[in-house]
């Protein structure tokens, strides 16, 4: 299933499981020139055994490099590098293996005579979907009568490595230093009282001067997520955040993705910090889920909830109403809270449709005996719409802003 049977290399079928969950993949598509002449000139079994050697050339070639490789079908290969490289280390190698091949020969046995072949190649560095856009920049290649052809522009490429290479470096630095802090953004009720705070994460920063700011995740995060960095990060907003309960008499939601949820690694560095907690403590906790067409498994979420409800735990779904919200699963999961995403609430004095939606969510909450949240109230005008629909509780700058204090 997993390995070509001529070449005795992965497939096709391998690189798309290998390829799955990895964030950070640099690829290089490499065709034989005008293979099908090949074939009808010396016949297919010879065809065959040109494909053995270059499958040999490649494979020590990738070996040399640290990389892997696969056949992709007929006379296509792919060589893949699964961790962060430097772009000129890159464009290198890539040039490197293209000398390699010019006016390369093949020595048939059987034929006993020499073949000469090419080769042409595609390259995707840092694209979601490298195998797709290593094909199309080797269509490009082909076109341009080109060596090879990068999907990335060179210059974006630099640009792209400079920045994961700085943001990986100081994400690091960060840890290692203990300087992931919690901000807690208030969350209020119809009397405009804090009974609340949502944990944001911030990488505490100081500079040369000695001046201390404190970075968003929108900055770092994606990186943060392709260095497999996160769960490190994860793992101290929430270590913080969850002690802070001592310092105040309200709740303290954590937010979580699906992606948490399915990462046994991540689970179990949640499950030590909550042996930490006593009991009373965890009755004021709430796992903020975020609600999308992401969440491919309820078994799964259902079963998490299941779990962490039986020790005190109370449980909200973020987001909703964004994507394809499935109102059926939520009767099943029967959350404490449903948060309205921002993006609703923001535009509900101008936007007709919005006011619609929230008014619909907030009577569907209602009937369900879940208590609704709007986020990203930011005007005064914003706060008297959702408060006249009847949502239970409220966020956003209006009321209060983000800070390292909790009360």
């Amino acid at each position: 299933m997993y390995l070509d049977k001529l070449t005795n290399l992965k497939n096709s079928n391998a690189l798309s499981k290998d390829i799955k969950n990895e964030e950070f993949i640099s690829l290089i598509l490499v065709d034989i020139d005008s293979f099908n002449d090949i074939n009808e000139l010396y016949g297919f079994s010879s065809g065959n055994l040109v494909l053995q050697e270059t499958a040999r050339i490649l494979k020590e070639f990738a070996l040399t490099n640290d990389s892997s490789l696969y056949r992709i079908h007929g006379n296509e290969f792919a060589i893949v590098e699964f961790k962060m490289i430097d772009f000129p280390q890159f464009v290198s190698r890539t040039e490197e293996l293209s000398r390699l091949f010019k006016n390369r020969t093949i020595y048939v046995e059987k034929l006993d005579m020499e073949i000469f072949i090419d080769i042409t190649l595609g390259i995707s560095m840092l694209q979601d979907e490298p195998l797709r856009t290593a094909g199309i920049a080797l269509k490009k290649a082909k076109k341009s009568n080109l060596r090879f052809f990068a999907y990335t522009n060179n210059l974006d490429a630099k640009g792209i490595i400079k920045k994961s290479i700085f943001w990986r470096d100081r994400i690091k630095k960060t840890i290692d230093e203990d300087n992931v802090i919690p901000f807690y953004q208030p969350i209020f009720n119809r009397n405009k009282e804090i009974i609340k705070y949502e944990t944001l994460m911030r990488l505490k920063n100081k500079s040369n001067d000695g001046k201390v700011d404190y970075i968003l995740p929108y900055e770092f995060l994606d990186v943060a997520i392709k260095t497999k960095q996160y769960l490190l990060l994860s793992s101290q907003v929430i270590t913080k955040a969850l002690s802070d309960l001592d310092k105040t008499n309200k709740d303290i939601s954590i937010n979580l993705s699906f992606k948490d949820v399915l990462d046994s690694h991540f689970i179990e560095q949640l499950d030590d910090i909550l042996r930490n907690i006593t009991k009373e403590n965890k009755k004021r906790i709430i796992f903020e889920l975020l609600e999308s067409d992401l969440i491919t498994d309820y078994t799964v979420l259902e079963d998490f909830i299941l779990k962490y409800r039986e020790i005190g735990i109370k449980i909200a779904i973020d987001d909703f109403g964004t994507g394809y919200s499935n109102f059926a699963h939520i009767l099943e999961t029967r959350p404490d809270y449903i948060k309205i995403d921002g993006s609703l609430i923001k535009d509900i004095n101008n936007d007709k449709n919005s006011y619609e939606i929230v008014k619909s969510i907030t009577d569907f909450s209602k009937a369900l005996n879940i208590k609704t949240i709007a986020e990203f109230v930011h005007s005064e005008e914003v706060y008297n719409i959702v408060n006249d629909l009847g949502i239970d509780e409220f966020q956003g700058f209006y009321l209060g802003k983000p800070t390292p204090n909790i009360e």
